[in-house]
């Protein structure tokens, strides 16, 4: 989350300075930036955007219930 922050404002401000301001390395900012995604964070933004259609096809009245029922039916 730290990371988010400081790559959103990077061409705002230097990254060392942010690195500072919010407690962390700038050489581990560095290698967050280079580092791949995870498969558990793809796996999570595939399932996001099931939920996001899901809840946009049944015109937005689908709540928390069925919408686990339907996500979890489709596999």
């Amino acid at each position: 989350m730290r990371y988010r922050v400081i790559q959103e404002y990077d061409r705002r401000y230097p990254i060392r300075l942010m690195c500072r301001a919010v407690a962390v390395s700038s050489a581990g900012y560095y290698a967050w930036r280079t580092r791949p995604e995870s498969a558990r964070v793809g796996a999570n933004r595939d399932l996001l955007t099931a939920i996001r259609q899901l809840h946009h096809d049944s015109r937005q009245t689908y709540g928390r219930a069925c919408q686990v029922f339907r996500v979890t039916d489709c596999g």
